[in-house]
């Protein structure tokens, strides 16, 4: 069952939707019906949006006192609205993952590391970090929406809160870089802003590996073959989640790219009519 509270003030497009979704703790580990790897998949990526959400926040908090333009410091009150919503569904939907798997270890281990990034990086990292974990985000969200069947056969509960996910990130992916522009000035900007989307790649694939690993582990599945044969191919293979994303991906490292030159109307128009429904 799915709650529905008050709707929120609209910015443009960018709709904070407060909802909370009652997910079925039994359901964790097969939310997904016949498929495990995608359910490992996106399991392990819940894990890491609690801590990489209130980073965000905090990253575009940070900077919006210099901000000017009424309508970006209204985008910001929604982007983080949105995030808080989002940190606070898979702070629960992580709870069903501790049934089987310690999720709270590895949130506290993505967390530590997080407050380390946030101290040792220069003025302005931060904001660059969230910049370039945004449109990650933003890219896997509009490659959920753009191929419904991603989640077919999927738990209703569990299929809502990735799409409304997905939605939200679509919607507000260009709030932090748009703040970063209004924000950072300097002739090396744009090779900052392209070097830190490089580390941040590694550092994202890093930590969804490895709860990846602690899942597969706690699952049984660690020492399967064919297992990591099904996660790889669905990962890099085909449908292939990071093959899909990588045009996008790359588009990152264009000088002068920004977030809203990825079209997404269509899968948010459809999307949006989609969630208004529920």
């Amino acid at each position: 069952m799915i709650v529905a509270k008050a709707p929120s003030t609209v910015v443009e497009s960018i709709t904070p939707r407060d909802v909370d979704f009652e997910l079925d703790p039994n359901r964790a580990k097969d939310w997904l019906d016949y498929s495990q790897e995608k359910t490992l998949f996106l399991n392990a990526l819940s894990i890491l949006f609690p801590p990489g959400e209130r980073f965000f926040i905090a990253a575009v908090l940070a900077n919006r006192g210099t901000i000017t333009d009424p309508v970006l410091k209204s985008e910001i009150k929604a982007f983080c609205q949105q995030e808080a919503f989002h940190t606070r569904e898979h702070i629960d939907y992580n709870a069903a993952l501790q049934s089987f798997v310690d999720a709270r270890k590895l949130d506290v281990e993505l967390t530590e590391y997080l407050a380390w990034v946030k101290k040792t990086l220069p003025k302005g990292g931060p904001l660059l970090v969230t910049c370039a974990l945004e449109h990650f985000t933003a890219i896997l969200a509009h490659a959920l929406l753009d191929d419904p069947s991603e989640l077919a056969g999927a738990d209703p509960a569990y299929e809502r809160m990735w799409v409304w996910h997905a939605l939200e990130e679509c919607e507000h992916k260009a709030v932090a870089f748009d703040v970063m522009r209004a924000t950072m000035k300097g002739p090396f900007l744009e090779l900052r802003r392209m070097a830190v989307m490089a580390m941040t790649t590694i550092t994202f694939f890093r930590f969804i590996g490895k709860h990846i690993f602690a899942l597969m582990r706690a699952q049984g599945l660690f020492w399967k073959p064919a297992s990591w044969a099904k996660v790889l191919w669905y990962v890099f293979g085909n449908p292939g989640v990071m093959r899909r994303i990588a045009g996008p991906w790359a588009q990152y490292f264009r000088p002068n790219f920004h977030p809203n030159d990825l079209d997404d109307s269509a899968a948010l128009s459809r999307t949006q009519a989609i969630v208004a429904a529920w």
